[in-house]
């Protein structure tokens, strides 16, 4: 009886360890490739943040100054000809 249970265990844990792995089939290495591709691209980004985030610390803020207002003390131009001959 325990010869055969023993034996009956091996053969579940040999069949369950070479049938049931994703990862021998064309699937299950193009879902790992997959994951593997959004760890990097997930952790290139990451990265980049703290860079820009340490850039970011780096530059002083910009000083806004006041708006300058420029007056015109010679008043609006004429947009038409001095000498008009056409008499409006």
């Amino acid at each position: 009886m325990k010869r055969s249970l023993g034996t009956i265990v091996l053969l579940l844990f040999l069949s369950g360890l070479f049938c049931s792995c994703s990862m021998l089939s064309a699937q299950g290495r193009r879902e790992r490739a997959y994951d593997r591709y959004v760890e990097k691209m997930s952790r290139g980004r990451l990265q980049q943040q703290q860079r820009l985030s340490a850039m970011r610390a780096q530059v002083p803020p910009a000083m806004m100054s006041e708006p300058v207002v420029t007056a015109n003390a010679s008043g609006p131009e004429s947009v038409t000809a001095e000498n008009d001959s056409s008499g409006l």
